[in-house]
């Protein structure tokens, strides 16, 4: 009988763009426990591939999409408001 490893689920927000998809990732590095984010593109059901472009209305969708979910905290809105003086 072999244990097989937990999958852990990575929190996660995705965007439609017409056949593509956009989608913010909240990591947590298994050596420090510090939260990164991966931000990806790529066609539906496959890995991402190449660098992902997006109209702003498009990247404000998913960020929006993110800071509901807890994907991106709201500390990092604070600060990105302080930044762009909003």
């Amino acid at each position: 009988m072999t244990d097989s490893i937990p999958e852990k689920i990575v929190p996660s927000v995705s965007i439609d763009l017409a056949g593509r998809v956009a989608r913010i990732e909240k990591l947590t590095a298994a050596e420090t426990g510090q939260i990164t984010l991966r931000i990806s593109g790529g066609q539906k059901g496959e890995s991402p591939a190449g660098p992902l472009t997006l109209s702003e209305e498009q990247l404000i969708e998913l960020l929006y999409k993110a800071s509901l979910s807890g994907v991106i905290s709201k500390d990092f809105i604070g600060k990105l408001r302080e930044k762009i003086e909003i």
